[in-house]
């Protein structure tokens, strides 16, 4: 990400050392500041410490926090090692000052942190993580040793592309004042000391060794988070325990993960049909010595001592439905949980793939925070197309959730690799730097959002846009798409539009070349409408014929094919089962479930060696997440033409030309 902003440096002297100091152009009392030691060692990953702005700690010295404190400690260590300090305009987790002082006044009435900004209408923490990248890219730092005891912001800062080498903790000894508050930062934002308690896992099912190697090579092409561990489920019974055969295929799968320490092979035991649970499990350890990890599924009756016996053996991992739920409020079992580090996996499902609601899940998630109990599994009818639930409740308690997945991830009852690896691709980009610019997109349509039908000028010519259709005339990037278009089409016949919207891009490329006759197409029906509209009010009605369908459905394809289709590409990725208005799917994309189809589609409606070209955004799009589902079918991307326009921001706009092979 390059530096969009102006910035300010110059040296600076404290009692910690001598520093460089950086200030980036932003809003008045909102600008970034970076220190960095002036003899640091570029050549080696820093000491960085990421801190958001506390005024009431790091200028008052309130005792009632930790972050003065924390902020002393790291500079500090960065005056004596040398390192960078980046200093977040982000005051009371993303609250601002205001309302933090009102959250305390709930906290002198008992609530903690956490409850106190959620009763104020806030998430619990609203923070983002964008600026470090642009501060470290303009330093010329790729990897970094982070200082934290924040397992989220390791993963966020993580997927921004800087390599997290080291994540060291800052260690504060708790006073009268502060207590609670550092309780609650350990148990309901996961800020913990012990570096085993920040990890969190993905997990699929896998029936083949080959399964694992196929994520395996995923992982690694994909994958920036040092605290993320794929978890490999392999299904197992009393029946199969007796299976020879079957005893080998379990032995091969935990034989491909033996050189990953990132890849855990665990075993998903049904005990339906066991009376005496510890023997069962001991036969599983005789018959299958390299399991480690034990998933307890289709128990009728959890008993402690049993658990307690099991864990002696095995790390035992306990799905919970609502019907054994309570167990949780025992107190000797939530010490089981927490001395044996087990995974408590919500699971209502119990493998039919049925989905739980994410205010059921949210109440139980809150109960097991409360007990200090943040090992977490979600699971229960989740795939490629249906983790918006998950992402949610991610979001919203902002650390990292694990999540199963089985059910969804099968075809005809067998393992589907493809949808397994879309699945772990939607997770692995879930936290994106893009995330701030989906949203202020989003803002920018609804503040343009209009009921009467409007007329506007682009390119010298009257367009009428009609209610609940996107609104070229405030994004100008619509009428570069259609004068770079004019120029790419200038010798075709033959031009297929997805996503017309009011049809301003077919009938510019139309009026630029007499002999084009084109197809228009659009989810929308007052769209396709207002396309036939201006088609009309132009006197192009002979030349567009209009269609309305999802993608390329109901289109009729031209004798021989298209010479190009294009598509404006909904910019934003969303979360995969995100609700989106008609107007809304003009831009973004959920899960790129369109794109998808237009990929395994657009090559039987094109000539022979012609091309599908896709208008996209970089600054809002996932071009590696595009470019992974270009190659899965068998097709090449590139980028042929590229230019920046002031929208609400600045954005980067390009168009791709995507070539297909023999799939």
């Amino acid at each position: 990400m390059e530096s969009q902003k102006g910035f300010v440096d110059t040296k600076l002297a404290t009692k910690f050392g001598d520093f460089n100091i950086r200030v980036y152009e932003e809003k008045l009392g909102k600008e970034t500041f970076v220190l960095w030691s002036q003899n640091l060692d570029f050549a080696q990953p820093p000491l960085v410490r990421v801190h958001s702005e506390c005024i009431t700690g790091d200028m008052l010295g309130s005792l009632h926090c930790d972050c003065g404190e924390q902020l002393t400690k790291s500079l500090q260590f960065i005056g004596k090692e040398g390192g960078v300090l980046i200093y977040l305009r982000q005051e009371g987790r993303g609250i601002g000052l205001f309302e933090k002082i009102k959250s305390y006044q709930l906290q002198s009435e008992g609530y903690d942190t956490f409850d106190a900004n959620v009763l104020l209408g806030h998430l619990p923490d609203s923070r983002t993580y964008e600026m470090v990248k642009t501060v470290l890219s303009d330093l010329g730092i790729s990897s970094i040793k982070l200082l934290t005891n924040n397992s989220s912001k390791v993963s966020d800062i993580a997927k921004l592309g800087i390599n997290i080498v080291e994540y060291v903790p800052i260690i504060s000894n708790p006073n009268k004042y502060n207590k609670k508050y550092i309780d609650t930062k350990n148990k309901k934002f996961k800020h913990l000391c012990d570096e085993n308690s920040h990890y969190y896992f993905y997990q699929f099912q896998a029936e083949l060794p080959e399964h694992v190697e196929e994520i395996i090579e995923l992982i690694d092409k994909n994958n920036k988070d040092p605290l993320l561990k794929i978890c490999v489920g392999i299904t197992a019974n009393s029946l199969l325990l007796k299976d020879d055969k079957y005893i080998g295929v379990i032995n091969s799968i935990i034989q491909s993960c033996q050189d990953r320490p990132d890849f855990i092979p665990v075993l998903h035991y049904s005990f339906s049909s066991v009376d005496n649970i510890l023997e069962e499990v001991m036969e599983i350890k005789k018959k299958l010595p390299d399991v480690c990890r034990l998933q307890i599924n289709d128990i009728n009756n959890l008993d402690v001592s049993v658990l307690k016996s099991v864990a002696e053996l095995l790390i035992v991992d306990i799905p919970l439905s609502n019907k054994d739920f309570d167990i949780v409020n025992n107190a000797q079992f939530r010490n089981l949980v927490k001395k044996t580090k087990s995974f408590i996996i919500l699971d209502n499902s119990k493998g039919r793939g049925v989905k739980e609601s994410k205010t059921s899940l949210m109440k139980k998630i809150d109960i097991l925070l409360a007990y200090g109990l943040n090992d977490i599994v979600l699971c229960g009818g989740f795939g490629p197309d249906e983790l918006d639930t998950y992402f949610a409740i991610r979001r919203y308690y902002r650390f990292n959730f694990s999540i199963d997945a089985q059910t969804k991830l099968k075809t005809e009852g067998k393992i589907d690799i493809n949808k397994v690896k879309f699945y772990l691709l939607q997770l692995i980009r879930f936290v994106d730097p893009k995330y701030l610019g989906v949203e202020q997109t989003k803002k920018f349509l609804a503040e343009h959002r209009h009921s009467d039908t409007e007329q506007v000028k682009i390119q010298g010519h009257e367009f009428l846009i009609l209610p609940n259709v996107f609104h070229a005339g405030h994004f100008p990037s619509t009428a570069w798409f259609a004068t770079e278009l004019s120029g790419l089409l200038k010798n075709s016949h033959h031009f297929c539009e997805v996503g017309c919207g009011s049809g301003v891009i077919s009938c510019l490329v139309a009026l630029s070349n007499p002999k084009l006759q084109i197809s228009a197409t659009d989810i929308n029906p007052d769209a396709s409408e207002n396309t036939k509209i201006n088609a009309g009010q132009l006197g192009l009605s002979s030349r567009i014929s209009v269609f309305t369908g999802d993608v390329l459905d109901n289109i009729e394809p031209c004798t021989g094919g298209f010479d190009s289709i294009f598509w404006a590409l909904p910019f934003g990725f969303l979360d995969p089962g995100t609700t989106i208005s008609l107007e809304e799917a003009q831009v973004f994309d959920p899960g790129y479930r369109a794109i998808r189809k237009l990929l395994k589609t657009a090559k039987k409606y094109l000539k022979p060696g012609k091309k599908l070209l896709l208008g996209f955004s970089s600054d809002l799009g996932h071009y590696e997440l595009l470019q992974s589902l270009v190659q899965d079918v068998g097709a090449s991307m590139r980028v042929i033409v590229q230019t920046k326009i002031q929208e609400d921001v600045e954005l980067q706009f390009e168009i791709l030309e995507l070539s297909y092979g023999e799939i």
